[in-house]
């Protein structure tokens, strides 16, 4: 990153090195917000992969429950 040099008086200062600061400060908020986004994505994948993993292995476990339930009515009514 460059700063601004005098030109000459040390009243003048050269506005295309102030210019080309400035861009480059523009430049790297760009990036930093870019990765920053990029972050949140993929933790927000994982969330929501994190979330589907829960919702099949509660759908999975419901049917289990329901079949486990179901074989142990049939089998206490056959012995009744």
């Amino acid at each position: 990153m460059k700063y601004p040099e005098f030109t000459g008086t040390p009243c003048c200062v050269d506005s295309n090195l102030i210019m080309e600061r400035i861009n480059d400060d523009i430049l790297d908020l760009l990036v930093r917000c870019l990765q920053a986004w990029l972050t949140w994505l993929e933790k927000d994948k994982e969330c929501t992969e994190a979330e589907l993993d829960e919702k099949k292995w509660r759908a999975e476990n419901a049917a289990w429950s329901l079949n486990e339930m179901t074989y142990n009515w049939e089998f206490t009514e056959k012995w009744e």
